[in-house]
């Protein structure tokens, strides 16, 4: 157990350094490059620059958790071997997957660590990041809309309306067209305004039109009415831009978003990449840190030392 724990704090020593000093790498030259551009334009105050790349710290810390896994492994093996501390753990009657059990708890460690940043903290960070660029920076729109939200399907029936304000949670120029098996129309609702009420989830439209079809697409006759309550699939909180990239999202999110674009006929692939991507990247740290077993039954030449991180270097990087 000893000597697990001593593998295991070597490990993880080089770890940190190497989270570290990429992170800090990332603030100074991302800072180096927009104080003679961006910052110099809109002239930020320091406490948003400060909150700017504080938020952005947990993001570049899964990003650089899998390369810092790898260098950790590498350097960690090599430097127990060239202190033959590796040999007196194979004299001690330790076998390689006794000395690799430490490696491979980190890195499941460090996998864990990913998993929780992304699906708990980078969601909700992301938008704070973007919020203070764009809109506390940048001087942008806060009340924009998103794209994708405009043309929405439910079944047989097709739901477009024109804007959306934000402030009284209020859809203008409505309309609804429920088309048949053939798709063509069979009755089309158009409405002035629709107005939410978050405490039965029901739209009121104002202003109604109500168009009836026959069968053949022609129309057959109109209907007017005043206001008319309808449960459409559209949230008023959902509707405001999203400024996050689809790998700012959380797992949850993203399978939404598939499942929701799905049903409305939209294009899902970008975010089905992305979906699969999050699954899949927390475990890199995991795969990487076992390389480093290898280098632990390497030459004791300094030589072996330099190859073997460059060698880590380079697997990390590609």
């Amino acid at each position: 157990m000893k000597f697990f724990l001593y593998i295991l704090k070597e490990y993880l020593k080089y770890v940190l350094g190497t989270v570290t000093l990429t992170v800090f790498l990332f603030v100074l030259f991302d800072f180096i490059g927009k104080s003679s551009r961006e910052f110099a334009e809109y002239a930020p105050a320091p406490q948003d620059i400060f909150r700017y790349y504080l938020f952005q710290i947990p993001g570049q810390v899964i990003q650089a958790l899998p390369i810092a896994g790898l260098l950790a492994s590498v350097i960690a093996m090599i430097l127990l071997s060239r202190t033959n501390e590796i040999t007196a753990m194979r004299s001690a009657g330790m076998g390689p997957w006794q000395i690799g059990a430490p490696l491979a708890c980190g890195g499941l460690l460090m996998s864990l660590v990913s998993l929780g940043l992304g699906e708990f903290w980078i969601p909700s960070l992301a938008q704070k990041v973007h919020y203070i660029h764009e809109v506390q920076m940048r001087k942008e729109r806060d009340d924009q809309i998103s794209g994708d939200t405009r043309w929405l399907r439910q079944g047989q029936t097709l739901i477009n309306f024109q804007d959306f304000e934000p402030l009284t949670s209020t859809l203008n120029h409505v309309k609804m067209v429920e088309v048949r098996a053939n798709f063509r129309p069979l009755q089309s609702t158009e409405a002035d305004s629709a107005t939410y009420a978050a405490d039965t989830k029901t739209w009121y439209l104002k202003g109604i039109k109500i168009l009836h079809f026959k069968r053949n697409g022609t129309l057959d006759h109109l209907d007017y009415a005043d206001t008319l309550a309808v449960a459409l699939p559209i949230e008023p909180k959902k509707l405001k831009k999203d400024r996050r990239n689809p790998n700012e999202l959380s797992i949850g999110e993203l399978a939404e978003k598939v499942e929701r674009g799905e049903q409305q006929g939209m294009d899902t692939i970008k975010y089905k990449v992305e979906l699969h991507g999050k699954l899949a990247y927390p475990f890199a740290a995991f795969v990487v840190s076992l390389i480093g077993l290898k280098f632990g039954y390497k030459s004791e030449r300094a030589t072996e030392t330099t190859k073997g991180v460059l060698v880590a270097f380079f697997i990390g990087i590609s």
